[in-house]
């Protein structure tokens, strides 16, 4: 966050991460793209179909789902997108990288199942020296937008030895055993964060096939807190320091 890499800024954008994406992995990763713009306005929505995800390409959290336009307040929608495009996140928690991104706004196919979004999961890699394996830590997170749980594993699937300070787990008993797609979505994560020392790779499982969300390189602005709390300094001990880095 102090020191931010230009690529930062490259692939914390949403729109410019999927060019990274689709070229690490493959666009079959990559909700399909509806429109990009620079300001929303009622003709916007005409070009688009009846669902569709908007999202603000330069933050964290400003994403709408919608199920269907024709029951939306689009002025409303409207007029919560371009606020989105004034706002410097950057300052919000002190995470640089965002300064450098053009703001956007991106519409994508909405993964919704009954109106609801699929369970996301989060991985994250630490890669340190070279020659040993990645330390992988995954968040799954249920129920949001509603009753948001969060459950931490292993990348075997075992419980992870920490948990996140004030999150509430899942006691969803399908979450005793790993996605039939848990190898390929690892795969995925550790050929997208293979360049960085740390890296968290967003996916999501929807109608059988893996989605790559987004990349993030300081999730919770540094504040995320964990029990047992000496769990903070392991893990930023599996960080490889100084990392090269490819150029923006």
């Amino acid at each position: 966050m102090r020191y931010p890499s230009p690529i930062f800024s490259v692939l914390a954008d949403k729109v410019c991460a999927r060019d990274y994406i689709e070229k690490t992995v493959g666009s079959q990763y990559l909700p399909t793209r509806y429109l990009v713009c620079e300001q929303v306005t009622m003709e916007t929505f005409e070009t688009l179909p009846g669902s569709f995800a908007m999202k603000a390409n330069h933050s964290a959290g400003q994403v709408i789902l919608v199920a269907d336009k024709h029951r939306e307040n689009l002025q409303r929608l409207a007029q919560t997108a371009n606020t989105w495009l004034k706002k410097d996140y950057s300052r919000t928690f002190r995470e640089k990288h965002y300064s450098s991104i053009q703001p956007r706004i991106i519409f994508e196919k909405a993964l919704l199942s009954n109106g609801k979004p699929p369970d996301d999961y989060k991985f994250n890699v630490f890669n340190g020296e070279t020659g040993t394996p990645p330390y992988i830590f995954i968040q799954v997170m249920q129920g949001r937008f509603e009753n948001l749980t969060q459950n931490l594993f292993l990348e075997d699937w075992s419980a992870a030895p920490f948990n996140r300070v004030e999150k509430k787990p899942s006691i969803d008993p399908h979450l005793a055993y790993p996605p039939k797609e848990l190898p390929e979505m690892l795969d995925i994560a550790k050929r997208l964060a293979a360049p960085f020392s740390y890296l968290r790779v967003d996916l999501y499982l929807y109608d059988k096939k893996i989605y790559v969300g987004e990349l993030t390189f300081t999730p919770a602005a540094g504040e995320f807190k964990l029990s047992p709390p000496e769990w903070d300094l392991i893990l930023g001990q599996k960080f490889g320091w100084p990392e090269k880095l490819p150029s923006a």
